[in-house]
């Protein structure tokens, strides 16, 4: 199942291929532990999630800690 998918299918939707075609319960446990033993695994598909969305308008921020060279060496971001 997982080649027949191009790599893409994980433990929980072989898990449930398994069950549908052979009728015997399978644990998801069993078949990602069997998959890890393999070194096989599935495509994470993740979105990114933009939480700070900077203002068009908005002014940039001064560099406080950029004066002459080996003066700072700590700097703070509250």
């Amino acid at each position: 199942m997982h080649q027949e998918s191009d790599g893409t299918y994980g433990a929980p939707r072989i898990t449930a291929g398994l069950r549908e075609t052979s009728g015997e319960a399978v644990s998801h446990k069993r078949v990602a532990r069997i998959m890890r033993a393999l070194g096989t695994e599935g495509i994470r598909l993740r979105r990114r999630h933009r939480t700070t969305v900077p203002g068009p308008a908005a002014a940039k921020a001064p560099d406080l800690i950029a004066g002459e060279p080996d003066t700072e060496y700590v700097g703070d971001i509250t």
